[in-house]
Parts: structure tokens; C-alpha cells; sequence
């Protein structure tokens, strides 16, 4: 990530141009911003800049934080019962197929959205005391949610292979998710979809192998 992302973004921008596109669709990330404590939503802002000069009509799809990232976390939890990471935030996780079921919609409807669109994002922001609490539910067991200092969380990383750099880049997510950036819940999402987005309760449900019960206020 960083200025070779963003200058690759660049280039497959320009050939879109040049091939006649008459609309760039871009899947950037809800926080995109050029302050942001997490490197990729800095390179999405520098992207949607590029965007915004390149001469035809654009729309950034700023997607939710992916619930399938949330899930990864609790890896080794399912062994431990305990999610051991920084400090977070609340995040409005949100699921792929969502996503792709949005940007389908978007296509369809083209001029829908010019630029940016509003954060794509299920209805809840959760944090991973939340998640904790919805695994322990739809399990039956108990997950417990500790906080790992950062350096040690960044030690664990690179011992597992993990190249130091990306640690870095890592835990800027947790960074960025204490400052507030992935906190917003708009109901843009829902309205793409004529549906109320995918909630966590059901991803944990189907990851954790359990099912997901009926409890539509949750996550």
C-alpha cells in the first residue's frame, strides 16, 4: 500500500479513460480520508483525487469495514475462548455479499451516485466487547475480550511471518477504529438493497458454525 497502490490506481484509471469508459466505478472504504490513522483510507483519498481530475464521471463505493475481517480476529479465539487485540473502536462491519449485491445495484442505476457514495455499512457499529458478546450467544460458550498493548500485538505479528511493515500498517485499523472512522451506521446500504443488511449475529453465526437464531435487533 502507499504510493505504489495509489500510483497502480492511477494507471488502471487512465487506461479506463482511454478505453472510453463512461463512468469509473471504484471500491474505496467508508473513513477514506488523507488524516486517516489507516494507510489504505489514505490511499482511497488520494485514489478518489485521482478520480475527480481523470474527466469522466465517477462513483467511489465506500464500503463498510468487511465483516469477514471481524471473523479472522476470532481465529484463535475458537481455541482460547479469548480475543486477545488493541485497543478498537466501534466498527460497522458489513458483509461481501452486501457489497456486491450494492455495487450491482449501483451499475444498474448508473448516475445514481456521483463520487463518493455515503458509508455502505450494516446497520450497527460494533466493537469486539460487542462481538464477544454475540460469539458467546450464538455459541454457548464463553468468549472473553482482552486488551493486547500494541507492541506486543506488532511482536506477535511479525513472529508469525508477518513483514514489519504490514504489522504497522495493521494497527493502524485498530487506530483508526478508536478515532471514530469506522463508527458511522448509514442507512444508504439498506436502501440499495430494499433490505436491512446482514448483521453480525448472522456472520458469527455461520462462522462459528452455529446458527444465527432470531434476534433481528442484534447486530
Amino acid at each position: 500500500m502507499g504510493v505504489v497502490c495509489v500510483e497502480q490506481h492511477r494507471t488502471a484509471i487512465a487506461a479506463a479513460v482511454a478505453a472510453g469508459a463512461r463512468r469509473v466505478l471504484y471500491t474505496s472504504q467508508m473513513g477514506a480520508g488523507a488524516a486517516s490513522h489507516f494507510q489504505a483510507c489514505r490511499d482511497h483519498a488520494a485514489t478518489e483525487e485521482i478520480l475527480r481530475g481523470c474527466g469522466v464521471p465517477f462513483t467511489a463505493l465506500r464500503n463498510g469495514f468487511y465483516a469477514a475481517s471481524a471473523t479472522r480476529f476470532l481465529d484463535h479465539a475458537l481455541e482460547t475462548g479469548e480475543i486477545l487485540l488493541p485497543a478498537d473502536g466501534p466498527v460497522a462491519w458489513t458483509t461481501h455479499a452486501d457489497l456486491a449485491e450494492a455495487t450491482a445495484a449501483v451499475l444498474a442505476d448508473e448516475g445514481r451516485f456521483e463520487g463518493p457514495t455515503p458509508p455502505l455499512t450494516a446497520s450497527r457499529a460494533l466493537t469486539f466487547d460487542d462481538i464477544a458478546a454475540l460469539a458467546s450467544e450464538v455459541t454457548g460458550r464463553r468468549f472473553t475480550r482482552s486488551t493486547a498493548t500494541e507492541a506486543a500485538f506488532r511482536d506477535q505479528l511479525v513472529a508469525q511471518g508477518v513483514p514489519a511493515h504490514y504489522a504497522d500498517q495493521f494497527l493502524g485499523i485498530f487506530a483508526a477504529a478508536r478515532a471514530g472512522e469506522f463508527a458511522t451506521a448509514d442507512p444508504a446500504l439498506a436502501e440499495l438493497l430494499g433490505r436491512e443488511p446482514v448483521g453480525m449475529r448472522e456472520v458469527l453465526g455461520e462462522a462459528l458454525g452455529e446458527a444465527p437464531g432470531e434476534h433481528p435487533s442484534d447486530g
